[in-house]
């Protein structure tokens, strides 16, 4: 009897070893199967699958618009100096010392004319009504090499778009219409740079773009200083913005390259059976072993799976129109929240869609109200005045009457002497007069014209903070 013993221990060995193995296999093959099966619903919903299929085409070098942004940042890097100061800060400073006025007295124009007017600078406006003729922002970048590789330029277009406002605003105060708005169309131009990017940091760079580019477009109609060509021009440029599509596009380009690229390095590991770095050291064992959960590659599949449909999931709710914003946020955190605690990786590859949301949406409303505003310039540069009420831009002026996205309601106008204000109410859903200040969390978005426009632009005075007396 002692002689079977050995051999019966080795065989229950053997025999829990191949049911492991056996375990294991059909684990791993439910997890592909899973995947496989994810894969196809996502297709069926016509989403993309690889980076190839959204990226843009490449564009020939001679309409490349990507290379003439190389020589301007270039430039960019050594820009001149002003008053033994790098030129950006001399405008910043400049910024502080007008930040109130809009029309320059004859100092502050000659000030603004030295640095604008030099060589060197006038050299960089060339070339970037040279960049805003072209085409192909990406043309020449990476997209095997990870997200930061694929916005080099971000950082330059901005600056150049800074630099667009400041000839606008000194064109505008030398009486050239034309000049000041054809520099705030390029700006236009140059926040679409970023239009076919698919990566959400490009996006929200498109659109901070398009938030300076109306701004002075406002600054420009609120001095008087657009004409009724110019203003259908505008219009019809905002009309033509589809950010819902680009939303998407952004989503899918941040799946791709995150989330399932970090699904799929992490996959790698697993099937090489390596422990991932620093995990094997957790003191606490049910952590412990819910992270050696991904040492397992069929297990890790089957999250790559559920990872898949949710995503799937939050990005069809992210582009739905009709519900409205707090709906679809609210569908959003719901699908989040549903994420099963044991998968660890999960609910931060989603990311914050709702937030995500929630600025494609702001940003919306200010477009519309943008629209709106044109729309009221058009008919004070025809009348004579502002209208009474937004009724009375239909049909001529617009469409229809403006809609506040947030609320189903029209856009909330008011008429004032010499200008006028319109504007939605903001994500937090209340009514704070059209103003827009981080400070006291006022998220207003809206458009105000004529004498209408210091009001609503007027930050709120910073509180006054004692001294500290000593005892």
């Amino acid at each position: 009897m002692k002689l079977k013993t050995p051999a019966l221990l080795c065989l229950a060995s053997a025999a829990l070893l191949l049911a492991l193995a056996g375990g294991l296999w059909w684990l791993d093959a439910a997890g592909n199967q899973a995947v496989a099966d994810a894969k196809v619903r996502i297709r069926a919903a016509g989403l993309p699958l690889t980076i190839d299929e959204i990226r843009p085409p490449r564009v020939p070098d001679a309409d490349n618009a990507a290379l003439v942004i190389e020589k301007i940042k270039q430039r960019l890097e050594a820009p001149p100096k002003i008053d033994g100061k790098d030129l950006e800060e001399w405008l910043g400073d400049f910024k502080v010392a007008h930040a109130s006025v809009y029309r320059l007295d004859a100092n502050a124009t000659r000030e603004l004319a030295a640095a604008l007017d030099a060589n060197p600078v006038r050299d960089v406006l060339e070339l970037i009504q040279e960049a805003a003729s072209r085409k192909g922002y990406n043309a020449q970048l990476d997209y095997g090499k990870g997200v930061a590789m694929l916005v080099p330029n971000v950082a330059y277009v901005g600056r150049m778009a800074r630099l667009l406002g400041w000839h606008a605003r000194l064109s505008a105060s030398r009486g050239q219409t034309e000049a000041a708005c054809c520099d705030v169309w390029n700006m236009s131009v140059l926040a679409e740079f970023m239009a076919d990017e698919p990566t959400l940091i490009s996006q929200l760079s498109r659109w901070a773009g398009w938030r300076m580019t109306l701004n002075e477009l406002e600054q420009l109609a609120s001095a008087g200083s657009l004409s009724a060509a110019w203003d259908q021009k505008f219009t019809d440029r905002l009309a033509g913005l589809d950010f819902i599509h680009s939303y998407a596009h952004a989503l899918d380009g941040e799946r791709i390259l995150s989330g399932s690229m970090s699904f799929e390095r992490i996959l790698a590991l697993a099937d090489g059976h390596a422990f991932l770095a620093g995990f094997g050291t957790v003191p606490d064992w049910p952590a412990w072993l819910r992270i050696m959960r991904y040492q397992i590659p069929g297990l890790l599949r089957l999250e790559y799976a559920d990872f898949l449909d949710r995503e799937r999931q939050m990005r069809l709710v992210a582009v739905q129109t009709s519900p409205g914003d707090a709906e679809i946020i609210r569908q959003q955190k719901n699908a989040r929240g549903e994420v099963p605690p044991k998968y660890l990786l999960m609910s931060n590859l989603l990311g914050e869609y709702s937030n995500m949301t929630a600025a494609l949406w702001k940003f919306r409303a200010m477009l519309v109200s943008a629209q709106a505003g044109l729309a009221l310039e058009r008919y004070r540069l025809a009348k004579g005045r502002y209208p009474a009420t937004l009724a009375e831009l239909v049909p001529e002026f617009m469409h229809e009457v403006p809609t506040d996205i947030f609320t189903g309601t029209p856009l909330i106008y008011h008429p004032e002497p010499g200008g006028a204000v319109v504007y939605s109410i903001g994500p937090n859903l209340d009514d704070d007069g059209g103003i827009a200040d981080n400070q006291t969390g006022k998220d207003d978005q809206g458009w105000a014209a004529g004498a209408a426009a210091p009001r609503i632009f007027a930050l709120s005075p910073k509180p006054v903070t004692e001294p500290e007396t000593k005892p």
